[in-house]
């Protein structure tokens, strides 16, 4: 360093050198030299005045040189030190990450674009930490004590918080402090690099997360699992049924390596083996381990291995005791013969198969069931035998996969169909055990012919199905009973109860009551009278009579029987069925009254009645359709519309007509009739379609009322209701104005006021101009409301013309509006920037806007956060326009409610309930939809609205 200064000022120095020299040399010898040459005093006076002055003048342009140097010197460190710092600002302002930078105080003397661009704003230089301001409230406390750490103890530091963006969304960010010194030294303050983490902690949370669920999990399995490292086989971890299944305590069982669960026979294969490169899966058997108290047992593992962590390599193992399966394995061997010998006489067909099911071997009862050779069905699958087209997975008559030939389940067994030789179907009974031979599962399945009897059982099940459903569903009682006096029941059907009102118990063999006591006394002696002489001939009997019920109810019944004989022609029992007649009895008796009634009916009904056949020929009328036509009965019965009325009005009536035959309905319809005298008449005509007993269609049968004056009436008055429900619906609206537009205007002027008085107190001048321009926007906008009003006051003559614009534009004049609301409830709002362009009335949709967002902010008060998205969506070509909230939600029975006029789901709430009304008048006022999307209490609401997008030249709304 001192080599280095000295070379920078080697100029100055040598010229420093010569003049010392120099001047030593000159007071040395110069007056010497002087009074050598010069004698005489005059001039040695003058000749040493001006080596004087020479002296002076040589001194001070050295002097001057060497200022000039320092000067120019100093110049070019200024102007470098001034580039470093340019170049220093530069690449602050360039750097990737948000940067600050604050002076020993605290303050911030610098924030770069970045910094900006995260946070919307700069930071204020003249308080101590302003950028904490930004920091999420939790992570305040603890920033502040981490910073004034920092700058008391002066080292570098990092730390991790959440800070709020531009969008009012908070980030976890990583800020990494680090102490600025000048040239000597000395701690000018810190500069804090932000590095925006959010992703990495969403990871690790879903880690964390991931982690807890597998611990959970592990530690919860029923199964033995542990964990161990395959470099060393120590084990890591383990689970209860680990430490259970081996006698182990914890620290003793994780003290040991998998290699001390083995028997010392299995030490050198398990080496062999694991040194092996093993798959991410694996699974195995035939492996031995060993208990604490020396117990060896046969195992099944299956390994997983995790992803490498520190470069240790990690294999989590789940054992599965088989001792009980090997042994009953080895005792099935132990009788490989007698099975040998069962197998080739068993009578039932048996096939052995290996784990893809070809056939290995087959018994003589298989080969003659499905009529093959031996030679052709060892060339054969087991799925070759089966009905249907087999495929890997399970189908109706496939009860096993392949798959679950080698795990799963040991033993199957039911019936399924099977094909012998020449696609031959039958039914058969199966067995299937699944066994392991040699160390590779294979299958011992038999089964036997039950087609015979298969196709019998299904037969009989659907005869037996049928006769119950019909016993069942008959509109009556089934009954079998003796031939004696008392009509001794043997069986009886479940209508029993309906019919007679006694329950079947009570008459089956005269528990309670006999037949024959039910039946009227009137009636006895004929129908048992009838009964014998049907009996005599061997036929069956229809006959009617009375019984009484339970109830004391007369009833009429219909009953067809016939006796049941033995082999010997002896009568054993009569069976038959009986059903109620009483309502057909009854009306046979009123049909002749009725028909008499029905004509008098007819012609004292007074208005006008007729009937028609189905091709249009009156068949009757009453004496009011006569005297309206000024016409006899004779001159109508008999003659169609065209021969009484004139053609035009007869095509009408024919049309009407002709359309009701073919829906064969009803129907009603106003028209005007002219007679043939020329009178005109306002009808109503109710006409119907009649049909006879099969259902078939008889003809018209009309009646009409004279509505002239009605009509007259009617027109006057849908003409008033209408002008009066235009008036009243503007009247409405604007007394809602009134009351609920200027009230936005008047709290944003009144939060302000406020806040104003605050800021004023705090002498925050930046701030109060913006609390007076929020003022002064607020009154701007009640100007404007106001003007609406004063058109709104002239009620069904203002047309709202519509215009072109983007749906962002209202939303945000909206949010203006209530600024100062959402600011007192320190609620976030987005509007997307690009929403379409509609025509329609701009102060309809801001007011729309307006009604949503305010009801969005009152549902989202009790949120730790609220946030509003006004935004649009496409559904399915169409554009729909949100605004979506995370508050307290809408239940889905309530949807359809909320639109309604003055309804509120929470009376705790402030409004009127007008807000969403007035919301679906203005939608539908656009020829658009409203609704809202709700998952529930608390999930958040989204109001959804579309408008008609088409221009139009104006619209009274």
């Amino acid at each position: 360093m001192k080599a280095r200064l000295f070379k920078k000022r080697r100029p100055v120095a040598l010229v420093t050198l010569i003049y010392v020299f120099l001047g030593s040399m000159w007071i040395l010898f110069s007056d010497r030299l002087v009074f050598y040459l010069f004698e005489d005093p005059v001039i040695l006076t003058r000749v040493q005045t001006w080596k004087g002055w020479f002296y002076v003048g040589a001194s001070g342009l050295l002097i001057y040189y060497l200022l000039s140097w320092v000067v120019d010197e100093l110049k070019k460190r200024e102007k470098h030190i001034r580039d470093v710092e340019l170049l220093r600002k530069q690449f602050l302002e360039q750097h990737s990450h948000p940067i600050w930078i604050a002076d020993r105080e605290a303050k911030c003397i610098f924030s770069n674009q970045k910094w900006f661009a995260l946070t919307g704003s700069s930071i204020d230089s003249s308080r101590p930490f302003a950028w904490l301001e930004r920091v999420h409230a939790n992570d305040k406390p603890r920033c502040i004590e981490t910073f004034t750490r920092g700058f008391l103890k002066k080292n570098a530091f990092e730390l991790e918080y959440r800070l709020r963006t531009k969008s009012d969304e908070y980030h976890w960010v990583l800020n990494t402090c680090s102490p600025q010194k000048d040239l000597n030294g000395n701690f000018n303050g810190f500069a804090g690099f932000i590095q925006d983490i959010q992703e990495k902690k969403r990871l690790e949370e879903k880690y964390k997360e991931s982690s807890r669920r597998y611990g959970s999990l592990f530690a919860s399995n029923p199964n033995p699992m542990f964990v161990y490292d395959t470099q060393d086989f120590r084990i890591l971890e383990a689970n209860k049924a680990a430490f259970h299944l081996y006698g182990y305590e914890e620290q003793e069982f994780l003290s040991m390596t998998i290699i001390d669960l083995r028997p010392a026979s299995e030490i050198p294969a398990l080496m062999e083996h694991i040194s092996e490169t093993l798959p991410e899966y694996h699974r195995s058997s035939g492996w031995v381990h060993k208990k604490k108290d020396g117990t060896l047992f046969d195992v099944e593992v299956t390994g997983h291995s995790f992803p490498v962590k520190h470069t240790r390599s990690l294999r989590i193992v789940l054992v599965r005791d088989i001792t009980e399966q090997i042994k009953a394995f080895r005792t099935a061997k132990e009788g490989e013969r007698r099975f040998e010998s069962i197998f080739l006489n068993s009578p039932y067909g048996a096939l052995i198969c290996s784990r893809s099911l070809d056939i290995t071997d087959v018994n003589p009862a298989a080969c003659r069931i499905l009529d093959y050779d031996k030679e052709k069905l060892l060339e054969l699958s087991l799925k070759d035998l089966f009905y249907s087209q087999i495929e890997e997975e399970n189908t109706e008559n496939y009860p096993f996969s392949i798959t679950q030939v080698s795990s799963g389940k040991v033993h199957w067994s039911g019936e399924c169909h099977l094909l012998g030789k020449n696609g031959r179907e039958f039914r058969a009974d199966y067995s299937a055990i699944r066994f392991i031979e040699k160390g590779d599962y294979k299958l011992y399945f038999t089964f036997n012919d039950i087609d015979d009897n298969y196709k019998m059982q299904i037969a009989l099940k659907e005869s037996e199905r049928i006769n119950s459903a019909l016993v069942t569903n008959l509109p009556g009682m089934v009954y079998r009973c003796l031939h004696d006096e008392h009509w001794t029941m043997i069986y009886v059907s479940h209508g029993v109860e309906k019919l007679t009102g006694y329950k079947s118990r009570d008459l089956l063999f005269n528990n309670a009551v006999s037949y024959s006591s039910i039946i009227h006394p009137e009636d006895r002696g004929k129908t048992y009278d009838a009964v014998l002489k049907a009996l005599e001939k061997k036929k069956k009997f229809n006959i009617q009579y009375r019984i009484i019920t339970g109830d004391g109810v007369e009833k009429w019944v219909w009953e067809q029987a016939r006796g049941i004989y033995n082999d010997e022609g002896l009568l054993e029992y009569i069976e038959g069925f009986i059903m109620d007649v009483t309502r057909e009895k009854q009306a046979l008796e009123q049909v002749e009254f009725q028909s008499y009634f029905l004509g008098l009916l007819i012609d004292n009904i007074p208005f006008p009645l007729f009937y028609k056949d189905v091709n249009g020929v009156y068949g009757n009328c009453n004496k009011v359709f006569c005297e309206l036509l000024g016409r006899e009965k004779k001159d109508i019965v008999g003659h169609t519309v065209f021969d009484i009325f004139e053609p035009g009005q007869a095509g009408v009536f024919y049309e009407k007509d002709k359309e009701l035959m073919e829906q064969g309905s009803k129907q009603v319809y106003e028209t005007e009739i002219t007679f043939p005298d020329g009178r005109k008449m306002d009808a109503l005509f109710h006409k119907s379609v009649f049909y006879d007993r099969n259902n078939e269609p008889m003809g018209i049968i009309g009646v009409y009322f004279d509505i002239t004056q009605r009509v007259k009436d009617e027109r006057v008055i849908k003409q008033q209701l209408e002008e009066l429900g235009r008036i009243n619906s503007e009247l409405e609206r604007f007394s809602y104005t009134v009351s609920h537009d200027l009230r936005s205007p008047l709290v944003t002027i009144k939060g302000f006021i406020g806040l104003l008085r605050d800021d004023l107190a705090e002498n925050n001048q930046e701030q109060v101009e913006e609390d007076i321009m929020r003022i002064d926007s607020a009154t701007d906008k009640m100007q404007q409301l106001l003007e609406d009003l004063l058109k709104l006051s002239r009620v069904g003559k203002v047309v709202d013309q519509n215009e072109d614009f983007s749906m962002s534009e209202p939303a945000s004049e909206a949010h203006e509006l209530l600024f100062g609301m959402m600011k007192n409830n320190n609620c976030r709002i987005r509007i997307q920037k690009d929403m379409p362009i509609v025509s329609a009335g701009k102060a309809r949709m801001r007011e729309l806007y307006q009604n949503l967002i305010e009801n969005a902010v009152k549902f989202s008060m009790a949120t730790a956060e609220p946030l509003i998205q006004v935004y649009v969506r496409n559904d399915n070509g169409e554009n729909v326009f949100c605004v979506e909230d995370n508050g307290v939600g809408v239940e889905k029975k309530y949807h359809d409610k909320i639109f309604g006029l003055f309804n509120k789901l929470d009376n705790n709430t402030p409004g009127t309930g007008l807000g969403l009304s007035l919301v679906k008048r203005i939608v539908d006022n656009h020829n658009g939809r409203v609704w809202v999307e709700s998952e529930g209490k608390n999930r958040g609401t989204i109001v959804c609205f579309t408008v008609n997008t088409e221009k139009q030249s104006g619209k009274i709304i």
